[in-house]
């Protein structure tokens, strides 16, 4: 492998591969992983947010996974600033970076180089806003950010009620929540893995009823006893907060897969809008097509070409 100041970026929607697919490859290049995924930041949540597991991390050397405590918070700015780091650490190592994860808005942030606005959280604020979504609903306030600030609702997670208040948090500073690209040219070549709708829908099921199995009940119920609730930002990772409103006794557990398996659908539909089958700079590769010895060989041949 040609060793250059760019780096790998593997996208997709959840449940494509991309784990599986990334260590591969990054045992083929010698080369480690960069996480981009905002739910692996936090420690003590492994099951319901498929992280790699620790065989996994032993045999292939994986940046920003286990970084944060479960009730606090990493923001955009932060991630973009450490992960710039140690890409410029790799580098400096003569190796290639391999960015993985399904977060749009992280992962974009960095590879287009936003000029992240760092302003200081209105508590007062939020807390009105909180009030407004607790009493009239997510979907309400999703049309309400909206109507008053267009700009900050382009390509927002509209059922994430912590992202649509920071964003109208944003608006009510006159600052527009997608900032200008500063990305120096070529520094990132994107690769995307996609499968067909039904087939990735049917491995979502299938791998929700597998990290249920596997005690995904047992871990939330030991965020609890660490002082978690439905208010932590750890638990606006899907799944979360629906199997804490299980052990609530708010919800029967059937009813809260199904909410799950429902959520995650609509974040795969999501994850298309940041990261588009269209879009020109990402090179997508269909798993239904290609084995992943076939698309490591792509990806190798076109990142050593280009």
């Amino acid at each position: 492998m040609i060793v250059i100041n760019k780096s790998i970026v593997i996208v997709g929607p959840t449940a494509s591969g991309k784990t599986d697919l990334s260590i591969k490859l990054a045992k083929r290049i010698d080369s480690p992983v960069i996480n981009t995924d905002s739910r692996l930041f936090y420690k003590n949540l492994d099951i319901g947010t498929g992280k790699p597991s620790k065989a996994q991390r032993l045999d292939v050397k994986h940046y920003l996974v286990d970084i944060i405590n479960p009730r606090d918070n990493f923001s955009i700015s932060e991630f973009v600033k450490k992960a710039s780091q140690v890409i410029s650490q790799i580098h400096t190592k003569k190796r290639i970076p391999i960015l993985v994860g399904g977060s749009g808005q992280y992962t974009k942030a960095l590879v287009e180089g936003w000029d992240i606005p760092e302003i200081p959280p209105n508590s007062e604020l939020r807390k009105s806003l909180q009030e407004i979504i607790d009493d009239k609903g997510v979907d309400f306030f999703y049309e309400k950010l909206k109507k008053d600030f267009p700009e900050n609702a382009l390509n927002i997670d509209k059922k994430n009620p912590r992202r649509l208040i920071r964003a109208y948090e944003l608006g009510k500073n006159n600052i527009v929540r997608m900032p200008k690209s500063k990305r120096e040219p070529d520094s990132y070549k994107l690769y995307g893995l996609t499968l067909d709708r039904k087939v990735l829908y049917s491995r979502i099921d299938e791998r929700i009823n597998k990290m249920v199995d596997s005690g995904w009940v047992e871990e939330v119920k030991k965020l609890i006893d660490q002082g978690c609730n439905s208010d932590s930002n750890s638990f606006s990772s899907i799944g979360y907060k629906e199997i804490y409103s299980y052990i609530m006794g708010d919800t029967d557990l059937e009813e809260s897969i199904s909410v799950i398996k429902k959520k995650t659908r609509n974040l795969v539909r999501h994850q298309y809008n940041w990261f588009k089958l269209s879009d020109p700079e990402i090179k997508w590769f269909d798993m239904g097509s290609y084995s992943q010895d076939e698309i490591i060989n792509k990806i190798v041949k076109d990142f050593n070409e280009n």
